[in-house]
């Protein structure tokens, strides 16, 4: 008999990680670990915590922080495993991209409980005690063979950091934070962290203006970082308001990138522009850049005709270039409009 996270994979066409299905099958939702409470499996079976019109059409929300912003799973590929995990900000509409799958997610739920309790020391005021975020650290530990010595080690920031590409050495906001901090410090080894998120995500805007930066500060020749760093994804830059995740990114870095560029290129965040991008890639049949592009067109407007026309063409898309692991999502999304 089909589970209901089974029956939603069959009507989407959108694969969930076998991981967090056995998760959601032992925890259930309603659950925290971390700053993650997993919500309940109806609101997500039913698709109700998606944001039409406004969420990212690669994105499949699972849990919030209960500020708004929502902790997802961002579906890049037709298998199980394309995916990466992380947050998106209600704000600005970002998403940052945390883990690399859900294993290592809840490795980062255990490191942000030890950062907790370092933090209130049984201060009642946040409704919880040290010793019940302990209790959590030692449920996630048992259940995935996570170091607990280790994890309590964590001190800070950059501790953090460095245990999360210990852990998962495809953690992009944690190559890119300790690219940005030991820049520099250690450039060689900033670099090292830098070029591997390129190599891992091109789309992700934060490895180019790190590197682009610095190279502008230094006098040596930036703009290569500056224009590659403008075809990437307006909404996966690498910003986040979060303490732990901020690498100084700004929000928007892509028009900041181009004031450098003497004008070689359109407004970063015309929605028109981006449109005739996605249409462009369409035809040449490159139809992974075409996504992207939709995307962007959808986080720079909130005319409702353009974004009706974005998904209708990207719907149109998603479906010639055998994309079906979005077509779906993007088909329920247009029932909003």
């Amino acid at each position: 008999m089909k589970t209901r996270l089974e029956k939603f994979e069959m009507k989407y066409g959108y694969f969930l990680p076998n991981d967090f299905k056995r998760f959601i099958k032992k925890f259930g939702g309603d659950v925290q670990f971390g700053s993650c409470r997993f919500e309940y499996v109806e609101n997500m079976v039913n698709n109700l915590l998606r944001i039409p019109g406004k969420m990212n059409f690669h994105l499949f929300p699972f849990g919030d922080v209960g500020n708004g912003d929502y902790y997802c799973f961002y579906k890049y590929g037709p298998k199980v495993e394309d995916y990466f995990v992380g947050i998106w900000l209600h704000e600005t509409r970002n998403f940052i991209i945390l883990a690399s799958d859900f294993i290592s997610f809840m490795y980062k739920c255990a490191l942000d409980d030890i950062m907790s309790v370092n933090l209130i020391q049984d201060d009642f005021d946040y409704g919880i005690t040290s010793e019940e975020i302990l209790s959590r650290v030692n449920i996630l530990s048992k259940e995935y063979g996570f170091n607990v010595e280790k994890i309590k080690q964590v001190q800070n920031e950059v501790d953090y950091h460095k245990f999360m590409i210990e852990y998962d050495e495809k953690s992009i906001q944690s190559l890119c934070y300790l690219g940005r901090y030991y820049i520099n410090e250690n450039t060689k080894e900033a670099k090292l962290y830098l070029e591997k998120v390129i190599d891992i995500f091109p789309y992700y805007t934060a490895p180019y203006y790190i590197l682009g930066q610095y190279y502008l500060l230094k006098g040596n020749d930036f703009k290569d970082y500056f224009k590659k760093g403008l075809n990437t994804s307006l909404d996966l830059t690498g910003f986040s308001y979060w303490e732990e995740d901020y690498i100084e990114i700004p929000e928007d870095v892509h028009r900041e990138m181009l004031l450098y560029l003497e004008d070689e290129f359109k407004d970063p965040y015309d929605a028109e522009y981006r449109l005739y991008l996605a249409r462009k890639y369409s035809k040449q049949g490159e139809y992974e850049k075409a996504m992207i592009e939709y995307n962007n067109v959808l986080y720079c407007t909130e005319d409702k005709d353009i974004i009706k026309e974005t998904l209708k063409s990207a719907h149109k898309d998603s479906l010639q270039g055998g994309l079906l692991y979005l077509s779906k999502i993007i088909e329920n999304d247009l029932k909003y409009f």
